[in-house]
């Protein structure tokens, strides 16, 4: 259990798990012992988790399992904004509020709308989700894909899927190049890799 303190691994093994059907019976277990090795006291985004025993040690080792989530997350090579960054583009964009921006992304990751990864002491998102970000629109891609990715409980592996190269596009081309343009075929490879389809 010691290795899965590495976040992005362990998110990417805690999806696989739950998206084959073969692992269907112990997925809930696996889950829970992980989450149980690397999950914080007090999750800025998820709220504060039930007291534990254990006492120090335990804090200590999920406290590093976070700090350490960046480091691994920075291996993405995914430009990021902080959260004061991304509310401002927003409501540039005329996306928020200015007054209500910094909390509402709060609540959209925390819905699995957007992507939010654990930085340096504070929450980033992904650059790229906040050009085509609009909780307006009931069919916004990047609220459906990430809905479907299930990227509030596995914000790295969400992040992965968008800007690692897929075998089912064209030239092996990430499917974050795919926004823009054709949002159907965005839509079936998500629903295809949530579905466990292998590709």
């Amino acid at each position: 259990m010691r290795e899965l303190d590495d976040q992005v691994f362990s998110d990417v093994v805690l999806r696989e798990v739950h998206r084959r059907s073969a692992f269907g019976r112990v997925a809930g277990q696996i889950d829970r012992a992980v989450k149980t090795v690397r999950a914080p006291d007090g999750d800025l985004l998820r709220g504060p988790a039930a007291p534990r025993a254990g006492g120090g040690a335990t804090a200590a080792r999920r406290a590093r399992a976070v700090a350490v989530s960046v480091s691994r997350g920075a291996t993405l090579q995914v430009p990021v904004m902080c959260s004061v960054e991304a509310a401002e583009a927003l409501a540039r964009r005329g996306v928020l509020s200015e007054s209500t921006a910094a909390d509402a992304l709060r609540t959209f990751a925390r819905d699995g709308r957007l992507i939010a990864l654990r930085g340096d002491r504070r929450w980033v998102y992904p650059r790229f989700q906040l050009d085509y970000f609009d909780p307006r629109d009931p069919n916004n891609i990047i609220c459906a894909i990430n809905r479907v990715l299930d990227a509030g409980r596995y914000p790295e592996a969400a992040t992965s899927w968008w800007t690692l190269p897929s075998v089912a596009l064209p030239g092996m081309r990430p499917p974050v190049n795919l926004l823009g343009g054709d949002h159907d075929a965005l839509r079936q490879l998500a629903s295809e890799y949530a579905s466990g389809a292998d590709r």
